[in-house]
């Protein structure tokens, strides 16, 4: 009894089966092997649920061709999220990018701050200069000059704009485009359908290729 309960625990072996599992076929909670299955599973052919290796698919995954349902990390594969040549298998609703916090002029002229971001629209005036407004309300900032043409050129668009703080008076140094909504574009809805299509298909290729197997590994770990 005692000699099975240990060999149940830790196993090397061609076909290793325990708790901790070495060999070429390896199956345990942690398994190490050429083909490895397990909760945590490392080898040139690893699946599970943290897995590393050349080829490596499970709830999350390390390798060369990685395959993770929550996240991949490797030079070609697909996943929820990934590094790499990962192909994203979960809609992401906004742009990637950080954008910087936003604040309306009148906050940001009664703080202690010397920069920040304000909301406004480019609209020209009569002698063809740009004006920032927010609603239709002119913001009371100067343009620095280096930035007067640009301004110029996106008449009509509402940008994020950077504003210092000179002295007394506030002036316009920078620019941001403030990014569409993703659910305003069609293209957008076309990549999610395919991106939810994948995601399905890598679901049912989960169960049947990795949660069936564990759990039969698992089953006969600890029986």
């Amino acid at each position: 009894m005692l000699l099975g309960a240990v060999g149940k625990i830790f196993d090397v072996g061609q076909e290793a089966t325990g708790f901790i599992a070495v060999g070429q076929f390896a199956t345990g909670f942690i398994a190490i092997g050429q083909v490895a299955t397990g909760v945590i599973a490392i080898g040139q052919a690893a699946r599970g649920i943290i897995v590393v290796g050349q080829l490596a698919v499970g709830l999350v995954s390390l390798g060369m061709l990685s395959c993770g349902l929550m996240g991949a990390v490797g030079m070609i594969g697909a996943g929820g999220r990934g590094l790499g040549l990962i192909v994203p298998l979960v809609p992401r609703l906004r742009d990637a990018r950080e954008l910087p916090p936003v604040s309306s002029f009148d906050q940001l002229a009664r703080s202690t701050e010397a920069q920040g971001w304000v909301e406004a629209r480019i609209e020209l005036g009569p002698d063809q200069s740009a004006r920032l407004y927010d609603g239709s309300s002119p913001l009371p900032v100067r343009v620095d000059a280096r930035l007067r043409r640009l301004l110029a050129k996106h008449a009509g668009r509402t940008l994020l704009v950077s504003l210092c703080r000179r002295g007394a008076d506030w002036v316009a140094d920078g620019l941001m485009e403030v990014p569409e909504s993703r659910l305003k574009n069609p293209r957008w809805w076309a990549i999610w359908a395919v991106q939810l299509g994948l995601l399905l298909v890598a679901c049912i290729a989960f169960w049947l290729a990795v949660v069936h197997p564990l759990a039969d590994g698992l089953a006969r770990v600890f029986s």
